[in-house]
């Protein structure tokens, strides 16, 4: 597996990435500070189909802007889903008064996201009084891998099938389609669709470590089923590679035994003739993959007596550089009996978008004028704040900021001096996190809250940051951590703290935040966060160790003993099974084997940053 690189680390990788993929299409902008890519011109008649997710799974999904697919598409870091605040401006740069249709990976980071971002534009469109706009969700969840017992609260995951899904949607719209039918379109294709992945190897971020310990290889021999597009283990670990016509054909029959109660999501008859979508995760060959399509074709005729009515190949969805391969069934006859729509006809709907065709047209003179990257921007940003200006903006709905109300800090320095500490150890806990994470998940746990404790403390020494009054702390505080913590995490942090500044507001202006305030608080976040995450004590989760912290303090018990509770809860995680998240999807390790949970560990260290801080 290459390690090697030509950007030797992934700063400004992605949108030197973004920058590129834009310059390759005439028609199409690109909004740095939000990392969004969008087609200005989207008819403002037809529903505004955008998409989104981590970097690292080129060309999806910023290569599938264009007529025809996607209006907007909203970039996170590597492997870490959007802000809700990125999503945002996204709604903003299109023309979507005919409404907006989400594509989103069931991936917990990218649903809470979306789904905070959503809320946010159906308040802003009741606030404008628009008639006929409105949001509607399609959650891709397509892979068979884990099954219904494993999977649990976690659902099926999104793999390629997110790029089908943005081109038959986009489709839909450019057809003139309205906005429920286009969603209802989306959720009957997750019925109809089934996908499966394999690799031989994970791959490699840039700026990682290189070991082949530290980054989870495989061994030469070795694969793994049931990969997913994040860099995750897969569910099936096979010292040795079977040869081609066996893994293929254990494949298919994930995807197609009617006999498996945990994995028959859809039937096909033998006249169904499914659409054959084969997606490449970035490190194979074109020759071996036309060599997998061939031999997929001739294990569905030869077994499942099955001849595809479409057949799809290519590099729609990658995991960077991981060379391995993903097989997407899809039963277009039982869609069109359900819709009363061709799904083929969708399917061959003409699209600008550069990934899937290719463009053609649009270039205009020949004369090699470069384009003018700073215009564009300026372009992105006077229509954001004209938005803005006009009412009813997504983006600009919650104006951040510092609040009067409430209660005030005591002693405003050394409140400074406990988010620096905070801050600090955010940094020092990174390469551990990091660790754990390669083992469990996908590796970026601690490079997110290393990130966004820089970006706090960037903040707090250019003074963006209140420090004399705790709600305008916490809500300064959390608007940072919007921008710049992406992922599951991100949303998990940026609810609570939401949590908390509801819950301190609700104290006299000019009161003191002493110890009881801030416990009522942690615990009226902690409720508040259940409301928008099914992970409890138990789960494996952040939870695990910030619970036990919450209630510590709201019993009433000293900053240091809620540290020691929260250490503790995150210490437990080790002998837990996973119920959430991504390392729903890790194949059982042998007891000892497992690190403590990533975020749960994070909480920790975090916690006891500020205690260290506040010098108890």
């Amino acid at each position: 597996m290459a390690t090697k690189h030509m950007f030797d680390n992934s700063q400004g990788l992605v949108e030197r990435n973004l920058r590129g993929t834009v310059a390759q299409n005439p028609a199409l902008r690109y909004y740095a500070q939000h990392k969004v890519v969008y087609n200005p011109a989207h008819d403002n008649k037809k529903v505004a189909v955008i998409s989104g997710g981590g970097a690292g799974h080129e060309p999806g999904q910023g290569g599938f802007v264009g007529e025809g697919m996607l209006a907007a598409a909203i970039s996170g870091d590597i492997f870490a889903s959007p802000s809700a605040a990125q999503i945002c401006s996204g709604i903003d740069l299109i023309n979507h008064d005919a409404g907006v249709v989400m594509v989103v990976n069931n991936y917990t980071g990218d649903c809470l996201h979306f789904g905070l971002a959503a809320e946010k534009a159906r308040a802003a469109i009741a606030y404008s009084g628009k008639q006929g706009g409105g949001v509607e969700a399609v959650i891709v969840a397509d892979d068979v891998a884990v099954g219904r017992k494993r999977g649990g609260l976690v659902g099926r995951r999104g793999l390629a099938g997110n790029i089908f899904t943005c081109k038959i949607l986009g489709a839909a719209s450019d057809k003139g389609f309205e906005l429920k039918k286009i969603g209802e379109l989306g959720r009957t294709l997750m019925d109809n669709m089934v996908s499966i992945g394999t690799s031989l190897d994970h791959c490699h971020v840039p700026g990682r470590p290189k070991g082949d310990e530290e980054r989870g290889a495989l061994a030469p021999e070795a694969a793994e089923l049931g990969m997913g597009i994040h860099n995750e283990p897969g569910f099936k670990h096979m010292d040795k590679k079977p040869e081609p016509e066996a893994l293929l054909g254990e494949m298919l029959d994930l995807l197609l035994n009617p006999d498996d109660e945990d994995r028959a999501y859809t039937p096909f008859d033998k006249e169904d003739a499914p659409v054959v979508f084969i997606n490449n995760l970035g490190g194979m060959s074109q020759l071996e993959m036309n060599a997998i399509v061939d031999l997929t074709i001739e294990l569905l005729e030869s077994k499942w007596n099955l001849h595809p009515s479409r057949v799809l190949c290519g590099s729609y969805m990658t995991s960077l550089n991981a060379p391995g391969f993903g097989v997407s069934l899809i039963n277009h006859k039982r869609f069109e009996k359900t819709t009363g729509e061709s799904l083929l006809e969708l399917l061959d709907h003409p699209t600008t978008a550069a990934s899937w065709v290719g463009v053609q047209s649009g270039w205009g003179s020949s004369s090699g004028h470069p384009r003018d990257r700073k215009a564009e921007e300026k372009e992105a940003d006077d229509h954001l704040q004209s938005v803005r200006k006009a009412g009813g903006s997504v983006s600009g709905l919650a104006d951040p900021g510092s609040s009067s109300g409430g209660p005030s800090n005591p002693d405003p320095e050394l409140v400074k001096k406990a988010i620096l500490a905070a801050c600090d150890a955010t940094v020092e806990v990174e390469p551990t996190l990091t660790r754990y994470d390669t083992i469990v998940g996908d590796g970026d746990c601690g490079e997110t809250l290393a990130q966004a404790g820089n970006a706090v403390k960037k903040a707090l020494q250019e003074g963006e940051i209140p420090i004399d009054n705790a709600a305008g702390t916490l809500i300064a505080i959390g608007e940072v951590l919007e921008y710049a913590m992406g992922g599951t995490s991100g949303a998990i942090y940026a609810l609570f703290f939401a949590g908390l500044v509801q819950s301190l507001l609700s104290n006299p202006k000019g009161s003191q935040a002493d110890v009881k305030v801030w416990g009522k608080a942690a615990l009226d976040a902690l409720e508040n966060l259940g409301r928008y995450t099914p992970a409890r004590p138990g789960d494996r989760t952040l939870v695990d160790a910030l619970d036990p912290f919450c209630r510590s303090l709201g019993a009433g018990k000293s900053l240091a003993e809620a540290v020691e509770a929260s250490k503790k809860g995150a210490e437990s995680t080790v002998k837990m099974t996973p119920r959430l998240g991504r390392a729903t999807y890790v194949g059982s390790k042998d007891d000892g084997d497992m690190p403590p949970d990533p975020g749960a560990w994070g909480i920790w260290a975090l916690t006891d940053g500020l205690r260290k801080g506040l010098g108890q």
